[in-house]
């Protein structure tokens, strides 16, 4: 067994701002502590041990929201599990401590971002199509919970240590990989993705439904742009959704002093926010791409169509849109 140290509070310290204050950060590095040291004890240290922290965060807040919202918002049985056993029980045990404000909005924003990916992949499935490629998968678990899997083909697409620590999070989480399910491994500032999703098996020449979550923020605009563009090259009837970081230009001057705190300890995370867009600019570049019908879905929206009569107080912010375009 490899020892797996405890966050110090320097460590701790240097979780983004969206966390909240300092007992709740150290509350999601404890239960990041357990998930590993649960991984470790029954898998190879090194396959087990996160390379993308942000990817576990995700996760942790994913499966908070399934513990502490009701209505929930985006429905994941998979959220806890995956976590391991010692993760989960990290979380159980006092779940309470990811209510803070930060680590609320944060937390309504991915649930919302999942939530409208797979119900506009519904959508697509109904329509005909058939390939799903997940940029950025981390630890998402639509193909796992996948009710469809004779008839549609997922492609997970992420950097391989980041594919090698999932696949060792599903083996001790003990929940099987579909046949219906393709890991492709790449990076999408260095690599190009039309080759390695057509080595994957990817049909170019079919109709596709792409989700990019949680991505945008960390490429250079270049990989952006590159991912888009081979998106708006596929057959008419192909689309995307993802998310992506709001120029400050087109924040709150609340919201410009969170986004700035916000990069400063992703800076210092070494998982830099590189890329920040502003909304009207981004939907005409969109367009000039070749994608027809776009739509930028602005927090209001958002939070009229899934967030409507809630008491809890769970809402989307500004710092992130969120986008569906297609061909």
């Amino acid at each position: 067994m490899t020892k797996v140290s405890r966050p110090n509070s320097k460590e701790t310290d240097s979780v983004p701002a969206f966390a909240g204050d300092v007992p709740q950060l150290a509350f999601v590095e404890e239960t990041i502590w357990h998930a590993q040291c649960a991984q470790h004890d029954g898998g190879d240290p090194h396959a087990a041990t996160p390379p993308r922290l942000s990817a576990l965060r995700v996760a942790i807040l994913r499966a908070a929201h399934q513990l502490l919202d009701a209505p929930l918002v985006f429905e994941d049985p998979l959220a806890l599990s995956i976590l391991g056993a010692e993760g989960e029980a990290c979380l159980r045990s006092d779940p309470s401590r990811c209510e803070v404000p930060r680590l609320k909005g944060f937390r309504a924003s991915l649930v919302l971002r999942g939530r409208i990916a797979e119900d506009q992949w519904a959508q697509e499935q109904q329509r005909g199509v058939r390939q799903y490629v997940i940029l950025g998968a981390g630890l998402d678990t639509f193909a796992y919970r996948n009710p469809d899997h004779g008839r549609s083909r997922v492609f997970e697409v992420d950097l391989p240590a980041v594919i090698q620590w999932k696949r060792e999070c599903l083996r001790m989480a003990g929940i099987p990989e579909p046949d219906s399910l393709t890991f492709v491994q790449t990076d999408l500032e260095r690599d190009s993705l039309a080759e390695v999703l057509k080595q994957a098996g990817f049909d170019p020449g079919a109709r596709a439904f792409f989700s990019c979550l949680g991505v945008t923020m960390y490429l250079d605009e270049e990989a952006v742009m590159r991912t888009l563009r081979l998106v708006a090259s596929l057959s008419p009837g192909s689309g995307i959704v993802l998310d992506y970081a709001v120029h400050p230009n087109f924040l709150s001057a609340r919201e410009q002093q969170v986004m700035e705190r916000l990069d400063k300890r992703m800076d210092e995370s070494g998982e830099p926010w590189k890329t920040h867009l502003e909304p009207p600019t981004f939907t005409k570049t969109l367009r000039t791409l070749g994608f027809t019908d776009v739509h930028d879905f602005g927090p209001e929206e958002m939070n009229a169509r899934y967030m409507s009569g809630r008491t809890d107080g769970l809402r989307k912010g500004g710092l992130t849109g969120i986008v569906y375009a297609s061909v």
